[in-house]
């Protein structure tokens, strides 16, 4: 099973990026329950290294919630655009959580890519050669203050991510609490 850990977003940011996407001229659009801010994607494991990062993933605590907010929109790809996303502010105790799910990722076992962690909600995919063109860089443009929070995140979730026809279908397996 493909696994990965996410904090979910609220009701009210997830509505509001709803909105922000209508009408996105390019991309297939990420449908608004798979709205998330992943703090590490594991790819195939089996049941076995499920239950060892699970077992891990319990462990974490952090001393409050974590303070999230929307500050803009980017792409990921570069010349090649392949990802459009709602951009997230740095919130210190954010990095340090994604910094601790990945320290227990690698201690199950998991050889975790050591990418840079962009805090980003996923709002459309592209093929290839579709995320350029003018349509698209003035939707963007018109966009580009967009602003959403602050919004306080008192757990963060492991999902299973099962491939469908429309995009991939993601389930909550567990539910991790920042503080007991």
């Amino acid at each position: 099973m493909r696994l990965f850990a996410a904090i979910p977003l609220p009701e009210a940011a997830v509505a509001r990026l709803e909105i922000l996407s209508a009408g996105l001229p390019a991309g297939r659009p990420e449908p608004p329950e798979n709205y998330h801010v992943t703090l590490g994607f594991f790819g195939e494991c089996d049941r076995h290294l499920a239950e060892e990062l699970h077992l891990g993933l319990e462990e974490i605590r952090l001393a409050g919630p974590v303070s999230l907010d929307i500050t803009g929109l980017g792409m990921f790809g570069g010349a090649r655009p392949r990802l459009l996303h709602a951009a997230l502010g740095a919130d210190p105790a954010l990095v340090r959580l994604q910094g601790r799910v990945m320290s227990v990722a690698r201690a199950a076992g998991l050889s975790a890519r050591h990418a840079r962690f962009v805090p980003h909600v996923t709002l459309a995919r592209f093929r290839p050669g579709e995320g350029g063109g003018a349509d698209l860089a003035r939707w963007i443009a018109a966009r580009a203050g967009f602003f959403a929070g602050p919004w306080s995140a008192e757990s963060f979730c492991l999902y299973r991510s099962d491939p469908g026809r429309s995009g991939s279908v993601y389930t909550e397996l567990a539910e991790y609490p920042f503080t007991q």
